[in-house]
């Protein structure tokens, strides 16, 4: 007898083509494949995302809490391994920024800066854009250098013609 083996993949893909709209399956199928499709995808809504994105990370490290001011939803997530490690609501990114800072003050940390990684992982839905940045936090703490390597996951949501960010999780390298 003869045995099939059976990926989830494509077990997914049978779910989602039996329980979902014809769109939402193009779309489970598209990202899988890794193609965009034109009418839920544009090169300037990547732009758009990856020019929040890095207003964030740079603004993380140089304490900016007005660049971030209009980035999320009224629903929006943020956490990160900074006390109280979550933030809520539309000022979800300055309230986490005021906590990096805190956080820079108390360890006495200079020099901080974000850089942002490639990209590999942006899955987008009409509405919705799923993307992991990774990211390397650098600085100073009593003259030493530091560097710690990690990863934002960042959920952005279409609200009113704009893109904002509905949640951001910051993940260090030993977390993962």
């Amino acid at each position: 007898m003869k045995r099939f083996r059976l990926t989830i993949l494509p077990i997914l893909l049978l779910v989602t083509a039996v329980f979902l709209s014809p769109a939402a399956v193009k779309a489970t199928s598209q990202a899988y494949a890794g193609k965009p499709d034109s009418t839920a995808d544009s090169v300037a809504t990547r732009k758009t995302i990856i020019s929040i994105i890095s207003t964030v990370i740079n603004a993380s490290g140089n304490f900016d809490i007005n660049a971030v001011a209009n980035f999320y939803t009224p629903n929006a997530l943020v956490a990160d391994e900074e006390p109280p490690f979550s933030w809520n609501g539309p000022t979800a990114g300055a309230q986490w920024i005021s906590a990096v800072e805190k956080t820079c003050k108390d360890l006495k940390i200079k020099r901080l800066k974000g850089t942002m990684g490639r990209i590999n992982v942006y899955m987008r839905s009409d509405e919705s854009v799923y993307v992991i940045v990774p990211a390397v936090y650098s600085g100073e703490v009593k003259d030493q250098s530091f560097e710690e390597e990690g990863a934002f996951t960042f959920v952005f949501r279409l609200v009113n013609g704009k893109w904002l960010i509905k949640s951001q999780v910051w993940m260090t390298r030993r977390g993962m």
